[in-house]
């Protein structure tokens, strides 16, 4: 009996060092991240960058010049 033990082939494709699909056929290979730092999720982006947008338009359509008015406040 051989000592060494068989792996299946659904592990085989588990692994990491997995070869890369042969001609691709429009298939992309997800590898995943393993940096460090902040993440930040797909609708957190699309919403912190309509809130960019939304104060840009505000600043063009100068709404914003009464808080660079010296005296404006009081």
């Amino acid at each position: 009996m051989s000592t060494r033990r068989r792996t299946s082939r659904r592990r085989r494709r588990r692994t990491k060092n997995a070869p890369m699909p042969m001609g691709g056929a429009g298939l992309m290979r997800f590898f995943e991240d393993s940096s460090v730092g902040v993440k930040v999720g797909p609708i957190t982006t699309v919403l912190l960058s309509a809130l960019l947008i939304l104060i840009v338009i505000l600043a063009h359509l100068d709404v914003f010049t009464w808080l660079f008015t010296p005296g404006a406040g009081t």
